[in-house]
């Protein structure tokens, strides 16, 4: 069977699959890397599709719900019965090493596509284990847009549906600013690593300009559940910013925390900066309440979810105390926040260089 590699953000974070196309909170349009790439990550993990069985194994087993597993041991089962006689499998091990592995039977990865009570699909377990091996390894995960305009590379949070991707997209489309994130990124406090392969960018009409996608916009603003149903794969970042405009990482210099509001724009102390950015951080990430991730550590209490929480927190307060400066900006209309974002940063929109389409 073949092997996949598909590197989420280059030289931080991979994952060795024999899943083609495997879509995750990472990215649903990783290209394919190559073995040189993955090894080269600070965070490497495995997945696996296959059959097995290990029943056998867990009858001298503990039990923490669904989950099996022995004390101080490095791996736990997960098993469930459906259908009658059909099981559900994972196998998850090497969590304390540097190249932890998740081996999923194709009934649980078929049938578990979303996160449901205590069963989540294996991009969520996935997304889950990357987030806390990266704060392990000192690096943290942030729901966040970013662009980089002349010497400034700018750093947005906000408030889901508040208009961080439509600005860093408009940032690169109309006025020539290079583009590092619209959703998600990594960073280790001082750089930002960009992870362009997220593409939550699609919803927005002022982005995607095809007769389809009109439709489509029209539609979600009728029947808002429809935002969430797509009839294809999102098109990746290159079909809307050239390749030779998306940065792999750079040093950030401004952060910026966008809200609703009359317009307003004020400096924000690290107090209630790191309060802000840590709450938006949660909304996204969710690996301290991951039921696997929770399980591994009643049997094994050297996995310290707890400390990866610490973490966050020093690199986060090591970002805002980095920056140039952090601020806030509140706009009633989310079209305008790119422009004064451009202000703020010394960079003032200009007309677009060549940058659209690749």
């Amino acid at each position: 069977m073949k092997t996949y590699y598909y590197i989420a953000s280059a030289g931080v974070l991979g994952v060795k699959t024999n899943i083609k196309n495997f879509g995750w909170s990472y990215g649903h349009n990783v290209p394919e890397g190559t073995m040189e790439q993955y090894e080269r990550c600070v965070v490497r993990m495995q997945v696996d599709l296959k059959e097995f069985n290990d029943d056998a194994e867990h009858e001298a087993m503990g039990k923490y719900h669904y989950f099996s597993g022995t004390p101080g041991a490095d791996k736990i089962y997960y098993t469930r019965n459906y259908a009658g006689k059909g099981r559900m499998r994972i196998r998850a091990e090497g969590f304390l090493t540097d190249e932890p592995k998740i081996t999923v039977n194709r009934a649980y990865y078929k049938l578990i596509t979303h996160r449901i009570m205590n069963l989540h699909s294996i991009g969520y377990i996935m997304t889950d284990l990357a987030t806390l091996l990266l704060l392990k390894k000192g690096y943290a995960p942030i729901h966040c847009s970013a662009f980089k305009k002349d010497d400034s590379t700018l750093t947005v949070f906000a408030p889901p549906d508040t208009g961080k991707t439509l600005s860093s997209m408009t940032a690169c489309m109309e006025h020539g600013a290079e583009f590092i994130a619209e959703d998600l990124a990594i960073t280790d406090g001082k750089t930002i690593h960009s992870v362009p392969w997220t593409s939550t960018f699609r919803y927005y009409s002022t982005v995607e300009q095809g007769i389809g996608a009109k439709i489509k916009n029209r539609v979600d603003k009728l029947l808002p559940v429809m935002e969430y149903i797509s009839f294809k794969k999102p098109d990746p970042i290159t079909e809307y910013v050239g390749e030779q405009s998306i940065l792999d990482h750079q040093v950030v210099t401004h952060v910026a925390i966008l809200e609703r509001g009359d317009d307003y724009v004020a400096e924000q102390t690290e107090e209630v900066a790191l309060q802000k950015l840590m709450n938006l951080n949660r909304y996204e990430f969710n690996y301290l309440r991951s039921p696997l991730l929770t399980a591994y550590e009643f049997f094994n209490p050297e996995l310290k979810i707890d400390q990866a929480l610490a973490n966050e927190r020093d690199v986060l307060t090591k970002l805002i105390r980095g920056s140039e400066k952090v601020f806030s900006v509140k706009k009633n209309n989310a079209t305008h926040y790119a422009k004064e974002l451009l202000e703020q940063i010394g960079s003032p929109a200009a007309p677009a260089r060549a940058v659209q389409g690749a």
